[in-house]
């Protein structure tokens, strides 16, 4: 029977192929902007390894078999931990999967587990695998899908946070080269433009990338108007209902709700204000006292005071007073307390305007004649300190009771093992602040990773603390500090969550050493303080990525000793130093990978076994691609054979044309002798080698002829017809 599988042009069709994988990652990046999806990396290897699956055209069975062996892989990576090669989690899916089946049989599709939902999706993409190399490889046509990945991006962008200002480029780009090319190719192949310079393709597609780069430059630089109607948006959401406030993805930003921690977060870079100092800083927002199990909320009493700061200690606090100010975007971004870093002392911008500090949330609110207000630009003083380690090793006073009953609280749902990591982290350590320290290390130096996408929210009675120290490992500041926070509660050691934004993006330089710096909600941010008797509350810094903004003043042996002070007391400036210099340079590696941008995901793309599936992967594609390369065939055939002397070769070397023969697509109809088949092949390629050499191969078959001298004689003849074949 006559083979319908396509002969494939290698470097044409993968490139094809290729582009149109790329298109459709168009469609799966946005995912978690949309639906509650993680591991988007996942599913973005899995699916190109169908794409690479489906292009090798093997044999129905076996692609089919490779497939389902991919999707298994993808869900033991996405639910599974453990031992891949255990194959329990086999059995856990099988299960799974007959269970979701019950459910859809009995019409409770709102039942569908994760698993089972995530088992279809790899599915639709192993389908969507062998749709596109149908549409590109076989049809030729492209528009009907390009125009819906245009669709599904502008719809994505208008009605959820997902920026789509680069993946609309890219799509049209993709796009538009892919659609030229499938028609370029289309009508080579319907016009049998075979005598037509093998340049041709490589010329034509020069001219159509040109004309598109130059189209997107002009785009780019010449002049829009600004739009002409007014924003949909917000009716079309009002009319369907998207505006109830139960949208499951969430922004990065400073807000008031801390109740409820856990999930991914979506990357926000609107601005939020802009300030101007000589230094950089955090900017403090509020504190919280209460954790729940689930988040912050605050229990403290309304306690306001004037602004209370910090002064000159000597020996344990050094202060610096400086100034800055502060100008906010817009209107929605704008708040009803200030700011600040460090401690505040005064506004110096407004005359009628009254802060007030809250003594326990050092939250700085503003009022006008006592109703509150949101100012638009202000400035203000503010002390900064720096902070003497011998004296946070020293501290031995107790704590006032305030800070004991509000600052030490931990849920009774609190499981015993945190406890238990937070004694051991701890153990060595003989004071407050080196177990501070010591619990502040331990997440940098553990194998946790800094995540804002793919950070479950707990279930209904887990712990929010508990779940990321022994199960998820992986989240973003919120998960840091408040597991820092109830760790070092659990060693009765008062401490508090802090929430505001890190210091932002210097984008201009002023005069005097000032610069003026960008905060945007991406800049959104959470840490910790700890409470020592004779100092106050104290910053730490145990989020991934990011480094405590105070400084820690250490004492030198020579100063110490000239105070009469025991140097064994205080630990030497040297080991101090290297056990900074250890803590830091995970920090400083940290922050080249990820930047201080929250939204930019920390994506993991490395997998379990990859490089040995990598190698894999490259190592079949390397056998497959030799053995579906007809220059290669051909080569190694010719080489073969010319080099051949023995007198029995003519038999092999005729069954190898006969089978180049249907290598190529040239197969014997049904019921077509040898010998027709080769007068058939010899008009194919105007000749009359195939026939003469097919009379010969006959004679030996059925005459018992001697092969002695048929090689010698048939060489010419089967060298010279493989050649035109290759022609």
């Amino acid at each position: 029977m006559r083979s319908n599988r396509k002969k494939l042009d290698l470097s044409r069709d993968f490139l094809l192929y290729g582009l149109s994988f790329l298109l459709l990652m168009e469609w799966l990046l946005p995912l978690p902007y949309v639906a509650d999806t993680g591991y988007i990396h996942i599913f973005v290897l899995c699916t190109a390894v169908f794409f690479f699956i489906t292009f090798l055209q093997l044999p129905v069975g076996l692609s089919a078999l490779m497939k389902v062996a991919v999707v298994f892989y993808g869900l033991f990576l996405v639910f599974f931990q453990g031992q891949f090669f255990s194959f329990e989690w086999v059995g856990a899916i099988l299960e799974d999967v007959a269970l979701n089946i019950s459910y859809m049989l009995g019409g409770s599709w709102h039942a569908l587990t994760d698993l089972f939902r995530s088992l279809l999706f790899f599915v639709l993409l192993a389908i969507m695998s062998y749709l596109l190399f149908y549409w590109i490889v076989y049809a030729r046509r492209m528009l009907f899908f390009l125009i819906f990945t245009v669709i599904y991006v502008a719809i994505i962008d208008t009605f959820t946070a997902y920026d789509a200002t680069f993946s609309i480029v890219r799509t049209f780009f993709i796009g538009f080269l892919l659609l030229g090319l499938v028609t370029m190719y289309r009508f080579i192949e319907q016009e049998r433009l075979h005598a037509a310079s093998t340049m041709l393709p490589v010329r034509l597609s020069g001219v159509l990338i040109t004309i598109l780069v130059l189209g997107g430059v002009f785009g780019f630089l010449f002049p829009k108007p600004e739009p002409q109607w007014a924003d949909p948006v917000p009716y079309v959401r009002a009319a369907v209902g998207l505006e109830s406030g139960n949208d499951p993805v969430q922004r990065i930003g400073y807000g008031d709700f801390d109740e409820q921690l856990g999930g991914g977060f979506v990357d926000d870079h609107t601005i939020v204000f802009y300030a101007a100092v000589t230094e950089e800083h955090y900017w403090r927002g509020e504190t919280k006292d209460l954790y729940t199990g689930r988040g912050w909320e605050t229990t403290t009493p309304e306690r306001m005071k004037n602004p209370l700061y910090r002064t000159e200690r000597e020996g344990a606090i050094s202060v610096e007073q400086l100034s800055t100010e502060i100008a906010f975007e817009g209107e929605e971004s704008r708040f009803d307390h200030i700011f600040y870093p460090g401690d505040f002392v005064e506004l110096t911008s407004h005359d009628t305007i009254d802060v007030v500090v809250d003594q326990y949330s050092e939250r700085a609110n503003t009022f006008r004649e006592e109703e509150a207000i949101a100012l638009t630009r202000y400035r203000y003083d503010y002390v900064y300190p720096s902070f003497h380690v011998d004296v946070l090793q020293a501290t031995n006073e107790e704590d006032p009771n305030d800070i004991v009953d509000y600052y030490t609280q931990l849920p009774d749902t609190l499981p015993d093992r945190v406890r238990e990591l937070a004694e051991e982290i701890a153990e060595d350590e003989d004071n407050r602040y080196d177990q501070a320290k010591a619990i502040e290390a331990y997440f940098r130096l553990s194998d946790f990773v800094y995540e804002t996408e793919d950070v479950p929210i707990p279930s209904s009675g887990q712990d929010y603390v508990d779940q990321f120290l022994f199960e998820t490992r992986r989240g973003y500041c919120d998960n840091f500090s408040t597991s820092m926070v109830v760790m070092l509660r659990t060693l009765d050691i008062p401490a508090r969550w802090v929430k505001g934004f890190t210091q932002g993006t210097e984008v201009e330089q002023l005069s005097q050493d000032r610069s003026v710096y960008e905060v945007t909600n991406s800049n959104a941010h959470s840490w910790v303080e700890v409470y020592f008797p004779e100092v106050g509350w104290v910053p730490f810094e145990p989020t991934q990525g990011f480094a405590n903004m105070y400084d820690f003043l250490e004492v030198d042996e020579e100063e110490s000793e000239t105070n009469g002070e025991d140097p064994l007391d205080v630990t030497s400036e040297e080991e101090e130093l290297e056990e900074e210099e250890q803590e830091e340079e995970p920090e400083i590696e940290e922050e080249e990978e990820q930047t201080q941008d929250l939204g930019a995901t920390s994506r993991n793309w490395t997998i379990p076994g990859g490089p040995w599936i990598l190698v894999g992967l490259l190592l079949l594609a390397v056998i497959v691609m030799v053995m579906k390369r007809k220059s290669v065939v051909f080569y190694i055939l010719l080489k073969r054979y010319e080099k051949a002397t023995k007198k029995e070769a003519f038999v092999p070397a005729y069954e190898h044309l006969l089978w180049l023969l249907r290598y190529n697509g040239y197969h014997r109809q049904s019921g077509e002798t040898i010998r027709a088949y080769a007068r058939r092949m010899d008009d194919q390629f105007v000749t009359d080698e195939m026939e003469a050499m097919t009379e010969e191969y006959e004679r030996i078959l059925y005459s018992e002829k001697s092969e002695h001298s048929s090689w010698l004689e048939q060489k010419a003849r089967w060298l010279a017809f493989v050649k035109k074949m290759n022609s």
